[in-house]
């Protein structure tokens, strides 16, 4: 039997991805998700952003991937439930923690900045439920803009990353800051929309005269968007540009 591989999806690889397309009816998004052993996860985050985006036809594929069970949605509270059968009492000190180490990932002070209402909780007197709705309180006052599915996102990572015990895929943005915030919360191979042509190529034999008539959209996605060079970042996090 073959090893089963745990990616996590972000908002903006999901967006392009849609955008990527031989036809109306063949979008490279279908062939990411069509590989074969791996199980596919976000968290409910994503969802707003996408409707957000206001990308014609990506928020109900999302909604139709998660429904048929391709992508396995989370929100807090599941988070918590499954912080709590490893932690019990101290699963919501271990949340705020993991959002922590998120957004320290993402940007110094944000978390003292932006999360008010969660640091100043007793996490050891609070119940389930007032904890989601502090937690709900900051984020709705952080609002649109300001990385709230990428820090969902990194919490999610991490609690991956405790429960499967291996290494999880990062499909993600080409943001130099959010590829940072994955290499800093650690445990992810972080896979952009550039390299996921490499991965399919490995994963499902994605030969070039099939892939040409996505590479060609996605180069007149970067030239629409002025970009004609792409920044790689290692897990040394030297760049180089190519």
């Amino acid at each position: 039997m073959a090893k089963k591989k745990y990616a996590l999806l972000d908002t903006d690889f999901i967006s392009k991805m849609h955008l990527i397309r031989k036809d109306d009816e063949n979008k490279l998004i279908d062939k990411i998700m069509a590989m074969p052993d791996y199980i596919f996860y976000c968290h409910e985050q994503i969802s707003v952003e996408l409707l957000r985006h206001n990308i014609a036809g990506a928020p109900t594929g999302f909604k139709d991937k998660v429904e048929n069970k391709s992508i396995n949605l989370y929100d807090d509270k599941m988070i918590l439930d499954e912080l709590t059968v490893i932690y019990g009492e101290l699963a919501i000190a271990m949340y705020i923690e993991m959002l922590k180490n998120a957004c320290d990932a993402y940007k110094a002070g944000y978390f003292e900045e932006n999360f008010v209402k969660v640091s100043e909780i007793d996490s050891l007197r609070i119940g389930k439920e007032e904890f989601l709705k502090t937690l709900t309180l900051d984020c709705d006052a952080i609002g649109a803009g300001k990385n709230l599915g990428e820090l969902k996102s990194y919490v999610l990572l991490q609690v991956l990353n405790m429960k499967l015990g291996q290494q999880v895929y990062v499909f993600c943005s080409d943001d130099k800051n959010a590829r940072k915030g994955i290499i800093a919360v650690g445990g992810a191979s972080c896979i952009s929309v550039l390299s996921s042509f490499i991965r399919l190529r490995k994963e499902i034999n994605f030969k070039r005269e099939e892939a040409d008539p996505y590479i060609k959209s996605y180069i007149n996605y970067c030239l629409e968007k002025k970009q004609t060079t792409f920044r790689i970042q290692d897990t040394s996090q030297e760049k180089k540009n190519v």
